[in-house]
């Protein structure tokens, strides 16, 4: 293991760059430029020297912070062999770490994994990761609380908020509406709603299907588009999208370049999940300038005060067909600005928010 830090100093001053350890690094399996976007900023405006997660990474190098993104994945594995040892090494590494010097950082992105399968497991993780959290992220103050309600021991260390940044450096260009059409064979003056992203159970997809061919507007059209995380649930939008000719599905990893079209046909983005705190398809659809609909839960409303009504509607309770008639009528008629106002959530801004919350840290380990 090697160190270059000057002797008797936390190396945080100007002589040299700090040096983070990101996890997820500069790529991620779900295909989101999230954290890339981030690290990459970083390097360029905010003198970091940013290395992408490898399980033997910890154990080699040292680092001023390593920075943490959904650590509580693993509980989401459905094989006990495989969730037991991966929080386990998860674990090492991080006490491994922190014996070292290196400070921890987590972004809480949600506060649980989205599939829970093992419960037990779960109970046993919060208690042994949640004492070695040295500053933590959050996406919106409405998180932050949410965090500090669930989590108490996180009231003593360091915080920042730093919203999730847009996605139009991330993505091809957009192209027109009528050309997005063409390319889907879709009615150009159809009124359009699209969900896209990971489908996962909590994110109400089948009941989406389902509340849409209950609104009896033979013109609307519905497009779901994203991977599914199990084939059983793929197989149950897919059913249910098969009893409706207006449901059209794209049931896989959506290409990078695939995007643009895909969400310029578009009148509205749905997003109806059963439980939600932030969501990075609310921040895709307004980078390619979309409104969206989604529910009053969480940090939508955080959301709304941000970008304006003119983008974001909520609802409250269940999703019913006149909420989804409603906000077509709402997308459609609404006189609003060509583009979005998501410019203030450039990534060169959110870096040096991020690097801000590291220096503090470890000034307080100093």
């Amino acid at each position: 293991m090697t160190d270059d830090r000057p002797e008797g100093s936390n190396g945080t001053g100007p002589g040299r760059p700090l040096k983070v350890l990101g996890w997820p690094g500069f790529s991620s399996e779900n295909g989101n430029p999230y954290t890339r976007l981030l690290y990459e900023a970083m390097e360029t405006e905010a003198r970091v020297d940013v290395d992408g997660f490898s399980m033997f990474e910890p154990l080699q190098r040292r680092y001023d912070v390593w920075h943490v993104h959904w650590p509580e994945d693993f509980l989401s594995y459905r094989s006990p062999g495989a969730a037991y040892f991966y929080v386990a090494a998860e674990l090492f590494l991080f006490a491994w770490a922190r014996l070292s010097g290196t400070r921890l950082v987590w972004t809480v992105h949600d506060l649980g994994p989205h599939e829970s399968y093992h419960p037990r497991l779960e109970r046993l993780f919060w208690p042994l990761f949640l004492p070695m959290v040295d500053g933590i992220i959050s996406l919106s103050e409405t998180a932050r609380e949410a965090a500090y309600d669930r989590f108490p021991v996180l009231r003593s260390v360091p915080s920042a908020i730093v919203p999730h940044g847009h996605y139009r450096t991330a993505y091809p260009e957009p192209v027109s509406k009528a050309q997005a059409r063409r390319q889907f064979g879709l009615n150009l003056e159809a009124p359009v709603m699209l969900f896209v992203g990971r489908v996962r159970p909590y994110k109400n997809v089948v009941s989406l299907v389902q509340t849409f061919r209950q609104w009896k507007t033979s013109e609307a059209r519905l497009v779901v588009a994203g991977n599914p995380v199990s084939d059983d649930l793929g197989g149950r939008v897919q059913a249910a999208a098969k009893a409706d000719p207006r449901v059209h599905t794209a049931l896989r990893f959506i290409e990078e370049d695939e995007m643009p079209a895909l969400i310029a046909g578009a009148d509205l983005v749905v997003l109806p999940y059963e439980s939600i705190m932030h969501s990075g398809s609310a921040l895709l659809a307004l980078s390619y300038d979309r409104p969206i609909l989604v529910p009053d839960r969480g940090a939508m409303t955080e959301l709304r005060a941000r970008v304006g009504r003119d983008w974001v509607r909520t609802y409250t309770g269940q999703l019913t067909p006149s909420v989804l008639a409603e906000g077509m009528a709402w997308a459609r008629t609404t006189d609003r600005a060509a583009r979005a106002p998501v410019d203030d959530l450039d990534w060169p801004r959110l870096a040096r928010q991020t690097v801000a919350l590291y220096r503090r840290v470890l000034e307080a380990h100093d």
